[in-house]
């Protein structure tokens, strides 16, 4: 069989699930089924066979092209023989009638797989039910996550009692509950009683996607037990006795570092650090994948060889540790592809067939996908895949370009770009940037990785043992562990560019082009023609935000209105270079991608306006990636977790704090914040935290913007009272165009452009229409982030333009 094939049907299974939607009739339950493999009888049929064969030679069809099992098996002498000529029949069609007819039978099973099972968890007997009130016993799939609203996981529910009776299921449903996570982890057996719903559209899509059909929102939970099955049982006190070894052992940021190297286990991981991860493309080192796999089983094949135990007890062995590392570790979707692999070639190995690395990672695709199709959308699973087929075609080449480089330092340079090329396309379409930073930060964490996985698990496993050995090894490992923090911390606010994308199927389609046109001219050794390299240049802005590609200090006064949603952010960028940020919208991660997206290097300051999560949620992630010259907030003691991310935060990147009062006057070097407000943290207002909001009139030579934050009537008033000028050509909107302000406010600004920033169908109404219509009675210009997009405006001596993202 050629090396392709495994490959050509595993993407072809994994494309029709993806799109089995835009297959109709033909993609769903039995009719995909049905059509696929009628197609893959006909591809079959038409096939050129094989009749006869002779046996000459040694097989060398191994794995091979760097992959990340490369020295896992022990050598495989010239015992076994491969076919080395064949005589075939020619076979009733063409080659690519042949290829045609696999690919779409295969994508059509892949599809008809989907959809059956999506349609099965739909309508499950649980999803007939909804909405009642039931109890479900079951087995939890994950750990209880905490999240701001509470708690969720998976459950695996095995008897559903409710008014109708009690009856035996095999079901998977969400399950969320209010407070603190219950005192409970995988693999235990629990009870939960509550309401059973249909979720809402968009979040029933996603559940569906991942095989569950209803939500169980609990407001009774009990712990039954631990697992019933004993190995599930092992696993999880051995992962508790590390756990709290680790514990023990380790300060707080360690250990949970630790945890996430050697386990997968981020519940314990600092915010900070996991930011400064993620800023720098190391969280990979917290999915458990081959290379995790690959250091377990190394000693355990290396015992196996000392003990002389027998080829079928060497292969039971490391069979039975790859299944029980993938159980300690969770079953995430790294670690099953990881262990699947691992599989194979252990298999392949010991039979005397070791296979080709290519065909390996297909039939682990295959099987995973047959085994748990809702692996498919998987965005864990996708850049697994995405990072190894990366390492096996690409780390070689690149290697034998880096020749004249140390040979650890070129293998582990290689294989950081082949990996990251691999997921480029899929960054690009999920998250819209790739930290350039991260090749140098793979390759200084390269040598630090190892030794602090395995020192921290040595010194967890001697410590009910030999506790001394134990502290010993733990003060030794501190070492790998906080240089590892110390590389993505200060890597992590390097002014090296990202790419960036808006994100979408665009992306994702020409950087898989682009990646298979730097495959070939790797592997094939040839220099591309100069159109093919000009077409290229030209395809590369594609991947960056146009306003990227002219970044740098604007002739002007610009401010940039990010739309992110029912919050604010935004970005002031005046002509001497001062960037000034202020809030961070709601969402974790996009006003930092838009920061690069526009070649942001630094931030002189970054302002809170009050401590609402609509308007902090962006700013921690801002903080791990930028420097910052200093941050304003209001300093009133009004706690939420947001906040206290936020000021976490602050105080991890050492920034210097300022909470300005009115009449002060902040200077960023031509640029002054005066402030107009608050005069003092206020009280028994219908909400302090919006009226304690920085109130502050932005202004560089003539040009000026007043920024209001939330501030409500109370606020306004106050400010009008004290009798400053508030007058300005802009007006940012307070309160999103809430029914909270004062009209002599916004006649007092008399701004020619006002602007919105507010979420499409949001829940409170805003913009209210009175607003609108006191804004457009002063002459103003009102644009909305919900309907424009982001929106810039740029002063000029000619006067304002404003831009966005419909104009």
């Amino acid at each position: 069989m050629s090396a392709w094939v495994l490959p050509l049907v595993a993407g072809a299974m994994w494309a029709g699930m993806l799109l089995q939607p835009m297959l109709g009739w033909l993609g769903r339950g039995p009719a995909g089924l049905g059509a696929g493999f009628l197609t893959l009888l006909v591809a079959v049929w038409v096939a050129p066979t094989r009749t006869a064969a002779s046996i000459d030679g040694a097989d060398d069809d191994r794995v091979e092209g760097g992959g990340e099992f490369d020295g896992l098996m022990e050598p495989v002498h010239a015992a076994s023989r491969a076919l080395r000529s064949a005589r075939r029949h020619p076979g009733r069609g063409p080659p690519l009638v042949v290829l045609a007819a696999l690919v779409i039978g295969t994508a059509l099973i892949g599809a008809g797989w989907w959809s059956f099972r999506s349609e099965a968890a739909a309508s499950s007997y649980l999803a007939r039910m909804a909405p009642t009130r039931v109890g479900l016993e079951g087995v939890l799939r994950t750990d209880p996550d905490p999240g701001q609203f509470g708690w969720s996981g998976m459950l695996s529910v095995s008897r559903a009692v409710s008014q109708e009776g009690e009856v035996a299921l095999g079901e998977l449903v969400w399950v969320q509950g209010e407070g603190q996570p219950p005192a409970a982890q995988r693999g235990d057996r629990v009870f939960i009683e509550g309401s059973l719903d249909i979720p809402e559209e968009e979040f029933g899509a996603y559940l569906r996607s991942r095989g569950m059909g209803v939500v169980l929102r609990g407001d009774t939970f009990r712990r039954l037990g631990p697992s019933a099955n004993p190995v599930i049982r092992f696993a999880s006190d051995v992962r508790d006795d590390l756990r709290s070894a680790i514990n023990e052992l380790f300060p707080p940021r360690e250990a949970g570092l630790l945890l996430g190297l050697a386990l997968g286990d981020t519940s314990q991981l600092d915010d900070n650090v996991r930011r400064d991860f993620e800023a720098t493309g190391l969280t990979h080192l917290l999915a458990v994948s081959g290379g995790n796999v690959a250091m377990v089983l190394a000693p355990i094949i290396g015992l196996g060889l000392v003990l002389r135990m027998p080829r079928w007890g060497r292969l039971t062995l490391c069979l039975a540790t790859v299944v029980f590392f993938v159980i300690l570790t969770g079953g995430e979707p790294s670690v099953l592809r990881a262990g699947v692999m691992a599989v194979l070639v252990i298999g392949a190995g010991f039979l005397g067939r070791p296979g080709r690395s290519w065909p390996i990672l297909g039939g682990s695709v295959v099987i995973l996908l047959l085994l748990d199709p809702f692996l498919a959308p998987s965005v864990g699973f996708q850049l697994s895949v995405g990072a190894t087929a990366g390492i096996i075609t690409l780390s070689t080449p690149i290697a034998a370009r880096l020749a004249w480089m140390p040979r650890p330092l070129a293998a582990a340079t290689s294989t950081t770009l082949a990996a990251q090329i691999g997921v480029a396309p899929l960054l690009l379409s999920y998250f819209h940037w790739i930290p350039l930073v991260s090749i140098l930060a793979n390759v200084l964490a390269f040598p630090l990785v190892e030794p602090a996985m395995l020192t921290g698990l040595a010194a967890a496993a001697l410590h009910d043992v030999w506790n001394g050995a134990a502290v010993f090894l733990a003060r030794i490992d501190l070492f790998p562990l906080r240089m590892l923090q110390h590389v993505a911390d200060r890597l992590a606010t390097a002014p090296i560019p990202s790419l960036t994308s808006a994100g979408g199927a665009t992306p994702l389609v020409l950087g898989v082009v682009v990646v298979l046109g730097v495959v070939w001219v790797l592997r094939s050794g040839h220099r591309p023609p100069r159109a093919a390299i000009l077409g290229g240049a030209c395809v590369i802005p594609v991947f960056v935000w146009a306003s990227a590609l002219g970044s740098g200090s604007p002739s002007g006064l610009t401010v940039h209105f990010f739309d992110v949603g029912q919050g604010d952010a935004a970005l002031v960028q005046a002509p001497d270079g001062a960037n000034i940020l202020i809030d961070g919208g709601t969402d974790e991660d996009q006003v930092a991608i838009y920061l690069a997206s526009l070649g942001v290097k630094r931030l002189d300051a970054v302002i809170a306006s009050h401590p609402h999560a609509d308007h902090l949620e962006g700013l921690p992630q801002v903080l791990a990636r930028y420097p910052v010259g200093v941050v304003l907030e209001p300093g009133c003691d009004e706690p939420s977790p947001s906040y206290e991310a936020f000021l976490d935060a602050v105080a991890a990147e050492e920034v210097p704090t300022r909470h300005p009062r009115t009449g002060d006057v902040v200077s960023i070097g031509q640029t002054r914040l005066e402030m107009l407000g608050p005069d003092e943290c206020v009280s028994g207002t219908a909400s302090d935290p919006n009226n304690d909001s920085l109130v502050f009139r932005l202004s560089y030579g003539e040009d000026a913007v007043l920024f209001p934050g939330d501030a409500e009537v109370e606020s306004q008033q106050a400010i009008l009272d004290q009798g400053g000028a508030v007058t300005a050509p802009v007006l940012k909107v307070a309160h999103h165009g809430g029914d909270t302000s004062v009209s002599e406010f916004t006649q007092a600004v008399d701004p020619q452009v006002a602007v919105i920033s507010v979420g499409g169908s949001n829940d409170y109404g805003h913009p209210v229409p009175s607003v609108v219509e006191s804004l457009q009675l002063t002459g103003a210009q009102v644009f909305r982030t919900d309907q424009e997009g982001t929106v810039t405006v740029r002063f000029a001596p000619e006067g304002i333009t404003v831009e966005s993202d419909t104009s």
